[in-house]
């Protein structure tokens, strides 16, 4: 699986890139610049998935998740954060993700998201673990 992971080197985003990496048949590319995204359409349509770290990016989280999806519209996108409450998800489901995961989860759950998600099924994940 190709995986396009956005963030920054924060301790959140570098532990999911190390669960992914830990996945033998999982490729995981890290990009931390959302505004100078240069894929080309051949690279945008081997990705599998993409997944973003909300809390690395000073932008209003459904401003990121916009500018991902216009950027990649055919690909699925689970986004990461801390809200609980359904009511601060819904916004990122809407705005283009296709789903959402607390960023405390577990690696059995990161794992079950990813693999949910890039089937393209909705997926919401916010619980303590």
């Amino acid at each position: 699986m190709q995986i396009l992971l956005f963030g920054k080197t924060s301790s959140i985003t570098t532990t999911i890139k190390t669960m992914l990496q830990s996945i033998e048949e999982w490729s995981v590319q890290l990009q931390s610049d959302l505004l100078n995204i240069k894929k080309s359409d051949e690279e945008q349509s081997n990705l599998d998935l993409i997944i973003a770290n909300l809390e690395d990016f000073e932008k209003a989280s459904t401003k990121v998740v916009s500018t991902i999806h216009i950027r990649f519209p055919d690909t699925p996108l689970l986004v990461i954060h801390s809200y609980l409450n359904k009511a601060l998800i819904k916004p990122m489901i809407t705005a283009g993700a296709t789903g959402y995961m607390q960023n405390d989860v577990s690696d059995n759950k990161l794992i079950e998201a990813v693999q949910k998600v890039a089937s393209g099924t909705k997926c919401i994940i916010a619980e303590s673990t």
